[in-house]
């Protein structure tokens, strides 16, 4: 039960937190409301990669599209850092 209020307050701070990140903390980036929600774009994009396997569920298929995703996951959630330097 105490496993399961540990997790209930993380996904609670997480989802809730509007305290500004810390410059000098080493994930600063990972903290911003942008990064948070360009990680929901990334989990729709992995929804849609997991119906779309479901659909034609066939092994090279299923890693072709997992690679792609993967790979388009690190590209988005990494495109803005170059940016904001």
């Amino acid at each position: 039960m105490w496993l399961l209020r540990v997790l209930w307050a993380v996904l609670k701070t997480e989802c809730t937190s509007s305290a500004r990140p810390d410059p000098k903390h080493g994930s600063h980036r990972r903290l911003c409301k942008a990064y948070r929600r360009r990680r929901q774009q990334v989990k729709s994009f992995w929804i849609i990669a997991g119906l779309i396997v479901l659909i034609e569920p066939a092994l090279p298929f299923i890693v072709f599209v997992s690679l792609f995703t993967t790979f388009l996951s690190f590209m988005y959630l990494d495109e803005s850092e170059s940016r904001s330097r």
